[in-house]
């Protein structure tokens, strides 16, 4: 998997990060987020995301699918926030 076109660049701020899993709430200056590794879109609209995994300060989003994918690599810790 250390080929996949997902991880370019990743480790230097997600790597051991510490996640919450969330619902996407967008907001009047964002009414969407893409996943940090697939570009997945989080958003209201149909077909879009609508909950996945993030900083505890909602800025970096990634989707159910690359968090199974990377977590043991990346060693995410999930938190309760």
């Amino acid at each position: 998997m250390q080929d996949d076109w997902r991880l370019t660049g990743k480790m230097d701020y997600l790597y051991r990060a510490e996640l919450k899993k969330a619902e996407f709430k967008g907001s009047a200056t964002n009414d969407h987020e893409h996943c940090e590794f697939c570009l997945n879109k989080f958003g209201a609209g149909e077909g879009m995301l609508k909950a996945g995994y993030c900083t505890p300060d909602e800025y970096y989003w990634i989707c159910p699918e690359c968090f199974q994918d990377f977590q043991k690599q990346f060693e995410w810790r999930l938190t309760d926030d």
